[in-house]
């Protein structure tokens, strides 16, 4: 049986593509797990785009402004996991520890520089 060269040429070039769409994945791979990469970029970015909206002294804000108190890091972790009141608990797949352990180093931070004034 002999093969049709448009066919045989249209085989290899389907080879060729799946080859190099492998060896993408495998470098993709290689760049790290995607649910082991950083959900923000910083503590800081994870504040203004999480915890902002309720904790800046804003007039419409449910919770305290976390700038004007001194709480220390662990018990800002404490509250973003576990959550108080209408405050929502923020699980891990919703801010990564590396990023909950910068967010509350930097709360911690402002709220004794604010406490301060």
């Amino acid at each position: 049986m002999m093969i049709n060269p448009l066919l045989k040429a249209a085989i290899l070039a389907a080879a060729v593509l799946c080859a190099a769409g492998s060896a993408t994945a495998l470098e993709g791979a290689a760049a790290g797990r995607l649910d082991d990469r950083r959900m923000f970029r910083s503590g800081q970015d994870a504040f203004a785009k999480t915890c902002a909206r309720c904790h800046t002294g804003r007039e419409d804000a449910v919770g305290p402004n976390l700038f004007l108190m001194e709480y220390d890091p662990d018990t800002i972790k404490f509250f973003a996991r576990h959550g108080q009141g209408p405050m929502p608990a923020f699980t891990q797949s919703m801010i990564d520890d590396a990023t909950l352990d910068e967010l509350a180093a930097y709360v911690a931070e402002q709220g004794k520089k604010g406490a301060a004034r």
